[in-house]
């Protein structure tokens, strides 16, 4: 009688350990799609405090705009990133990574305050970030992510109007309706699209 109950028993013990073992192997799935599509990273911001890309996916989509001090065209686009983080704040995280190196990082917090930019400025002064998303050093470089960290735009260079197109993109990616296109006029340096350090 002892054989056949210990065997009823390790019969049920079986299944129950695959019956776990198959709930275990479905968390860890739906735990690997909660994850993003795209390596994290961390960098300290020019106010000090740090940002964590995965944790900003967390909230949602992430554009991410790298330029420089000693890049005129991002000095152009600059402005309308920070226009576009504050009109979109809660909605869309705005990081704009400033690549400048070591010698001229001093320059940047005291740059961003004398305009009044509010955007979230990580420091990637070792040039990491660039090189872990094989961007180079031609500037202004933006991409945009959706909240499960797929590339959905990638832009390179700046001329007039080009914060128009990033609008467009931005509002589809949140399902809003698109923005009318604003008049420009023309620019003596419409044709000055991107900076490359040299």
């Amino acid at each position: 009688m002892i054989s056949r109950y210990g065997t009823r028993l390790a019969g049920a013990i079986g299944v129950l350990a695959i019956w776990g073992f198959m709930m275990v192997a479905a968390a860890n799935a739906a735990m690997a799609q909660d994850k993003p599509n795209v390596a994290n990273w961390k960098l300290k911001c020019a106010d000090g405090k740090q940002v964590d890309f995965h944790e900003e996916l967390a909230k949602g989509p992430v554009l991410v705009s790298f330029w420089a001090l000693w890049c005129k065209p991002c000095l152009k686009e600059l402005p309308h990133i920070d226009k576009l983080a504050q009109e979109y704040e809660g909605k869309l995280s705005v990081l704009a990574v400033n690549i400048d190196n070591s010698r001229s990082i001093a320059k940047v917090r005291p740059y961003l305050s004398s305009k009044d930019y509010k955007v979230r400025v990580p420091l990637d002064t070792s040039g990491d970030l660039q090189r872990q998303l094989q961007i180079g050093s031609v500037v202004p470089f933006l991409i945009l992510y959706d909240s499960d960290g797929s590339e959905v735009y990638r832009h390179v260079g700046y001329k007039e109007g080009d914060e128009h197109e990033l609008q467009q993109k931005v509002a589809a990616l949140l399902g809003s309706v698109e923005f009318p296109a604003e008049e420009t006029g023309s620019s003596e340096d419409a044709g000055e699209e991107a900076g490359s350090e040299g």
